[in-house]
């Protein structure tokens, strides 16, 4: 056996390679881990077969999700005209991780007397929820409140409740009564894209419009 080499307090010893040529799997792992530095540089001159097939690798895709504790809300405007649009905002939605959300479809979930998501809009915001959002029930339509519908991607990463930054994007729902009965839904269903995925978050917040007439819905029911 060779002779030690010291370095300090340990104690090294160098051995000859008695390596054999390399094997076929050895000769993979290699091209394995020269493919993934391609890919990083952006080229797949080397091993490019073992590049393409770590390409198609799906990483994780970014979760859309609903800041806070999530727990169930439910609204109800007492006094509402037939066919006048109502707007709902206030709904904050975040990402779990960096990455982008491209939201497809929003919809209302369980919806009784005709009740539809007429049109929504999304939009970026900074700052503690209310500052400046649409609140519950706003007799008012996203075009006369010059809200853009053409935004349908969410970037903002959720923060914790602390943070000195607050990161989220505020969904506006507009819906109306379109018939002489009251209208309602138990919850808002966003259907969205992220990376090579489909996702559905479904955010429990209720909302019923009461017609001047019928007093059937609880939310609808005059207090004594």
């Amino acid at each position: 056996m060779p002779a030690p080499h010291r370095h300090g307090r340990h104690t090294a010893v160098r051995r000859r390679s008695r390596r054999g040529p390399l094997t076929r799997a050895a000769v993979r792992r290699v091209c394995r881990h020269a493919a993934l530095a391609c890919l990083l540089v952006g080229t797949a001159a080397c091993c490019p077969g073992e590049a393409v097939r770590l390409a198609a690798v799906p990483f994780p895709s970014a979760r859309l999700v609903e800041p806070g504790d999530g727990g169930r809300q439910s609204f109800g405007l007492r006094t509402t005209v037939r066919g006048q649009p109502y707007l709902f905002g206030n709904l904050a939605l975040c990402l779990d991780r960096t990455g982008v959300a491209d939201v497809v479809d929003v919809r209302f979930d369980d919806p009784t007397g005709g009740m539809t998501v007429e049109a929504w809009a999304l939009r970026p915001f900074y700052r503690p929820m209310g500052a400046d959002g649409v609140g519950w029930g706003e007799p008012d339509s996203l075009r006369r409140r010059k809200l853009s519908t053409s935004l349908s991607t969410v970037t903002e990463v959720c923060r914790p409740d602390d943070s000195s930054r607050v990161e989220f994007a505020e969904l506006v729902v507009q819906t109306s009564r379109p018939r002489g009965v009251s209208a309602s839904s138990s919850g808002v269903v966003v259907r969205y894209t992220s990376g090579a995925s489909e996702g559905v978050l479904r955010i429990p917040f209720g909302i019923t419009l009461c017609a001047p007439s019928e007093r059937s819905l609880p939310l609808c029911q005059s207090k004594t």
